[in-house]
């Protein structure tokens, strides 16, 4: 499940490289596959955190070592991410965190109730995702770009009339991508973001698909919301050059 689960999360990087790309916006952006691995390029500083190699499985573990050496990175080595299962492994390289991810296998989620504009007006959702998230310039103008992209489904928690939280998700195959998702801060503290999760994995419940992956921050209210909705979290270590 963790190799088709990364494949989701790469397919998504695609999305948002190619928007990114597309916006115009300073640097390069790319995504691809190499003898298995799953790469990933971002030469804006602000964003050095999406340079990695994924899909790394034991077969092909001392590959993806060397891959970090490749003249492809200009010298500026990327982050590899290791499942849980090869964290043990020596890869000469130094730990540098976790990046967590959530999968949640797509039955029994009935309609939310919840108040949902499933088909919002891109400036206002983005206004409310980018509210909550708080970054700085070059993080914010990848994300509007990634979320303004047709690709990607977007949706509004909506109280009184007024939106609260933003969520969006995007399809890939038999999974779909829960991301980005964000409550600005006069709206926090009251659930808006775990309603929205239920709604989005009821509605790819319903689009046939077989599992939902997220991405979070270890220790995030994020993380929380997906593992109260029974999400299984991996926690995947990070190592970086010495």
């Amino acid at each position: 499940m963790l190799s088709e689960t990364e494949e989701v999360i790469h397919d998504r990087t695609v999305v948002a490289c190619e928007a990114a790309t597309t916006a115009g916006l300073p640097g390069t952006f790319q995504a691809w596959r190499e003898d298995g691995l799953l790469a990933v390029l971002a030469t804006a500083p602000e964003l050095r955190f999406l340079r990695t190699i994924s899909g790394v499985t034991e077969a092909n573990l001392a590959q993806a070592v060397r891959f970090t050496t490749a003249s492809c990175w200009d010298g500026d080595r990327p982050t590899l991410v290791l499942p849980p299962d090869l964290i043990s492994r020596d890869t000469g390289l130094v730990p540098d965190g976790v990046r967590p991810v959530a999968v949640l296998p797509l039955t029994g989620f009935p309609p939310s109730g919840a108040d949902v504009d499933d088909s919002p007006d891109v400036d206002v959702f983005l206004r409310i995702l980018l509210d909550g998230y708080e970054t700085s310039d070059a993080v914010t103008a990848f994300i509007a770009a990634e979320h303004a992209d047709p690709r990607i489904r977007r949706s509004l928690l909506i109280e009184d009339g007024v939106p609260v939280s933003a969520a969006a998700l995007s399809s890939h195959g038999p999974g779909v991508l829960l991301g980005g998702s964000a409550t600005p801060r006069a709206h926090r503290g009251k659930g808006a973001q775990a309603r929205l999760l239920l709604h989005g994995l009821a509605e790819a419940s319903r689009g046939g698909h077989r599992f939902a992956v997220a991405t979070a921050v270890e220790g995030s209210p994020s993380l929380s919301n997906l593992r109260c909705a029974g999400a299984q979290v991996h926690l995947r270590q990070a190592f970086r050059p010495a």
